[in-house]
């Protein structure tokens, strides 16, 4: 049978430990100034978090796949996030989304004339709006 080298034959090397935990000290300031933004699941639609200070920047996103792209653009850069009148244009979005549904809910039982003109006329303004919300939604 033949015996193999058991022993270690390099040398340990010396690090310069100050400098190496100076190192790791910058890398983990920079990684602490970033924010970390999640989006989650609502009721309604999707949430973005920011998951370090525990507070919702946009509730009830009706598109995920939107949501996520300003997720991670948010993740990217070192900034305070900038959201504006987003969950302005997301509430008007489903404000609009409900009158639409009313209106149509109107239109189809109802038989007074009148009513019915001027439920489609606002149906058409609602689908406005809710076309303009929906492009600064996904801006």
């Amino acid at each position: 049978m033949i015996k193999l080298v058991t022993k270690r034959t390099r040398k340990n090397k010396k690090y310069n430990t100050k400098k190496l935990a100076k190192g790791l000290d910058n890398i983990a300031n920079k990684v602490a100034k970033r924010g970390i933004y999640v989006v989650v699941k609502a009721d309604v639609g999707y949430n973005l978090i920011d998951h370090k200070k525990k507070i919702t920047l946009v509730e009830s996103h009706p598109f995920k796949r939107q949501l996520e792209k300003l997720c991670a653009e948010l993740n990217k850069s070192k900034e305070e996030p900038r959201i504006g009148g987003l969950q302005r244009h997301i509430d008007n979005y489903y404000k609009h989304y409900n009158d639409i549904q009313f209106y149509k809910h109107t239109i189809r039982t109802s038989e007074d004339k009148v009513k019915v003109f001027s439920a489609g006329s606002r149906l058409q303004d609602s689908l406005h709006y809710l076309k303009q919300a929906k492009y600064h939604i996904c801006i």
